[in-house]
């Protein structure tokens, strides 16, 4: 199985650069979840529409510090939360993404690339 690719939403380059249109995604539970090129300038957002709470998992890679475990995001009912992915060390796997995993498509994310 493959991981579904979202696309960044390119942020305003210009000061003011206005607002910025995005739409979120609802996760992929039929692949192995969803993924992103990395720039290492990436906000991920992530929404639940949950009744309950849910775990989101964030793979990590290989890095100079001795990363060794995943980062797993606990998601409360009906929250949302932003996740600033600032490096690409720990984070891009061999093929260049960020990938995540959820058990429930009622997490939904979008991805803001800033300048």
């Amino acid at each position: 199985m493959a991981y579904t690719r979202m696309t960044p939403v390119e942020a305003p380059k210009t000061h003011p650069g206005g607002g910025i249109l995005y739409s979120f995604t609802a996760h992929d539970t039929g692949d192995e979840g969803n993924d992103f090129l990395t720039t290492g300038r990436e906000v991920l957002l992530i929404k639940s529409a949950d009744a309950g709470v849910q775990d989101v998992t964030i793979k990590s890679a290989a890095d100079p510090y001795g990363r060794t475990q995943d980062l797993v995001i606990s998601m409360a009912a009906g929250t949302d939360q932003a996740v600033a992915i600032l490096a690409r060390d720990g984070w891009m796997q061999p093929d260049g993404s960020v990938q995540i995993e959820c058990a429930v498509a009622t997490i939904s994310y979008a991805v803001i690339r800033l300048p």
